[in-house]
């Protein structure tokens, strides 16, 4: 009974304990795949379509679930399936006001008959979770009292987050922002393939995927099973939306839609400054006529004056020029000043007038 406890102890720190400390302490040299979204190529899904959309634009890869059902998954074509392995990723979880709790991160291990995968996302409240697939059920590693969800410190918001995830075996270590976070073990896959996972409406941005290994790569095995068109009417669409999900196939016109697509959306964006700025020519152009009736105004008030002007000048000119000029203009002076002494003098007469009436008014 003794021995048992102390196996049982042993048992349960693989699995408490561990996870505070790293397991996996293999280094892996080789980088098999460096992809910082540079350029477009075959490596990635290129689709638009009313349930997704994957584009790579501006030095980064964007996927996103459009519909709120089922998820979507962008898996590396050119990278077979793998078993130990090191991905150092840079993601951002778009802020969405109509979902709350929209999540995304990667897809490790996912199966070629697409019934199964172990999946990381993070959301937009610091916290991450992982979660097994198969045959298209979702179970989460850890407590199911929060759908599996960890709070994280390292975790940010917003902006970009770097996942680090190395794999050996069944042991994984999870580092978020170059911080170890936790380890764990899981069983159910050996090995598959890799790529990026957004769920229901939800959109992620990533700037670079980055896979090390120790060894090559090998090339990837097509499985001709799974291009085989599948015809099941009375299943539901979820089984189809799954073999969509992890089908390989490079789909070039899909990529020149998406491209042709973002065109476009440019070209909207063009078209709603070109609409905005046409609404301010227009008023700015009836202030402005506005502005140029009042110069006219006052340019008709200045050439009146002006005339005004000249003809005093002229008048002046006339009155100096003539011999007696010098008498009127002393006489137009003393003629004004004589019209101030009457103006006086009838002022002078009202007082007195008021006066005599407020005498008689006495008497």
């Amino acid at each position: 009974m003794k021995y048992l406890s102390l196996i049982i102890l042993l048992f349960l720190s693989k699995f408490t304990n561990g996870q505070n400390s790293p397991r996996v302490y293999t280094t892996f040299e080789n980088v098999a795949v460096f992809d910082d979204f540079s350029y477009v190529d075959s490596r990635w899904d290129q689709k638009n379509s009313s349930a997704e959309r994957l584009i790579i634009s501006e030095n980064k890869y964007r996927v996103e679930r459009i519909k709120e059902s089922y998820f979507t998954v962008s898996l590396a074509k050119d990278v077979p399936d793998v078993k130990d392995f090191e991905i150092i990723t840079s993601i951002e979880l778009e802020k969405n006001k109509a979902n709350k709790m929209a999540s995304g991160g990667l897809i490790l291990k996912a199966q070629q008959s697409g019934n199964g995968a172990l999946i990381l996302e993070i959301n937009a409240k610091s916290q991450y979770r992982f979660r097994v697939m198969k045959n298209g059920v979702f179970n989460s590693l850890f407590a199911d009292k929060n759908d599996g969800w960890i709070k994280s410190a390292n975790l940010r918001k917003k902006g970009v987050n770097e996942i680090r995830i190395a794999t050996k075996g069944n042991e994984y270590d999870l580092y978020i922002n170059n911080v170890f976070e936790r380890s764990l073990i899981e069983t159910a896959f050996k090995s598959g393939r890799v790529g990026f996972y957004a769920d229901a409406r939800s959109t992620i941005t990533a700037h670079v995927f980055i896979l090390k290994i120790n060894g090559k790569l090998e090339s990837v095995k097509v499985d001709k099973k799974e291009e085989k068109p599948i015809e099941n009417d009375s299943k539901d669409d979820t089984y189809t939306q799954l073999v969509k999900v992890f089908k390989d196939k490079i789909d070039k016109q899909q990529a020149q839609i998406g491209r042709l697509t973002e065109d476009l959306n440019v070209c909207k964006a063009n078209l709603t400054l070109d609409t905005s700025s046409a609404s301010t020519v227009k008023v700015l152009n009836k202030e402005n006529k506005q502005q140029l009736d009042r110069i006219a105004t006052l340019e008709q008030e200045v050439e009146e004056m002006q005339k005004r002007l000249s003809y005093l000048e002229s008048m002046k000119e006339d009155i100096e020029s003539q011999t007696n000029g010098d008498i009127i203009l002393h006489l137009t002076k003393l003629l004004s000043d004589q019209k101030a002494e009457n103006n006086a003098l009838k002022k002078d007469k009202l007082e007195l007038q008021k006066e005599v009436s407020e005498l008689r008014r006495r008497n």
